[in-house]
């Protein structure tokens, strides 16, 4: 692809940001190819070290290596996460980032983090979430510890609607080693449930269900997980992240609803519809305090899950599960 001219991401009128103290800045940098890359980043990376910040890094394995290697003996002073600390699921990413942020910052330092959630080679559904994820970020970070998260995009391997959604959502755009603010960025984004998801397919099977019905539910999961080829221990978890949702729909959801389950491809996949509605923006990605009785269903089946989707409206609420096969 020809080198696009700059403005293409950075409009006329941006200008430069100046730091805020003891507050979340959350950044894009759009980039094209690993030089792109590490322009983006390595300075971002070494402004942070010089001035005794901790530094984590979130991004796929090439773009580590690469890191790791510019960095030489400095890589020491920077933490770098794979998928075992993070997990595939974005409706996890926001009490990681919470946890290891205020672990860091409770000596006093500041925390510069990189974290490349949306990648080329996602499914859609997997890109949808990411964006509704980064969405959230401001929302959820305000007011607490100080610190910068950089989020890199792929211009080269993603397509121009997510990089027209990435626009959207971040204040400010790094563009060598300066932040700017961005002109796309729009000051009320959509909300995390808001609008619907895609049809199930039409092979789906379904059964509707009440408090009597829960153990009809868990053994029809259970039976299309082995059937599927999860491992038992994935089939065990998704069991039970499906139980937490049915739960959910008969305390808060009218007392029932319905139950989906089929296969896409590379997951099992299971929908349930109730009457409820969702209020809270960040249900299941705060964890609940260790004394509050109940509430805990959506945190744990973001845990349990490889891709959680939620919508919900006055016409009801659908959480969808993804469990990879």
């Amino acid at each position: 692809m020809a080198q696009t001219a700059t403005h293409e991401f950075f409009p006329a009128a941006a200008g430069k940001v100046a730091l805020v103290e003891d507050s979340f800045r959350h950044e894009a940098l759009f980039y094209r190819g690993m030089d792109g890359f590490l322009d983006g980043t390595l300075p971002f990376i070494c402004e942070a070290l010089e001035a005794g910040e901790a530094v984590l890094v979130a991004v796929g394995e090439a773009q580590a290596e690469r890191l790791a290697d510019a960095l030489g003996d400095e890589a020491q002073a920077v933490r770098f996460l794979g998928t075992e600390d993070l997990g595939r699921n974005p409706g996890r990413l926001i009490p990681t980032w919470s946890r290891l942020v205020s672990a860091l910052a409770a000596d006093g330092r500041s925390v510069r983090a990189i974290g490349e959630a949306v990648r080329p080679g996602c499914s859609a559904a997997e890109f949808e979430e990411c964006r509704r994820h980064e969405a959230l970020l401001d929302e959820a970070f305000a007011g607490g510890p100080s610190w910068r998260l950089l989020c890199p995009y792929d211009v080269d391997g993603l397509d121009a609607e997510t990089i027209a959604a990435a626009r959207s959502i971040h204040r400010t755009v790094m563009h060598e080693g300066t932040s700017r603010r961005n002109g796309a960025f729009r000051h009320r984004a959509p909300g995390p449930f808001d609008g619907t998801l895609p049809s199930p397919p039409s092979d789906r099977e379904e059964l509707a269900f009440t408090a009597r019905g829960l153990g009809a539910v868990r053994s029809l999961v259970a039976r299309h997980g082995e059937r599927a080829g999860l491992p038992r221990s994935s089939t065990e978890d998704l069991v039970l992240a499906v139980n937490e949702l049915v739960t959910n729909s008969v305390q808060y959801g009218g007392g029932g609803g319905t139950l989906r389950v089929w296969r896409s491809p590379g997951a099992l996949v299971c929908e349930a519809h109730d009457r409820g509605l969702i209020r809270d923006p960040l249900a299941g990605r705060v964890r609940p305090p260790v004394d509050q009785y109940g509430g805990r269903g959506l945190w744990l089946v973001n845990h349990l899950c490889d891709l959680v989707q939620i919508r919900s409206s006055l016409d009801g609420t659908a959480v969808r599960v993804h469990m990879l096969v």
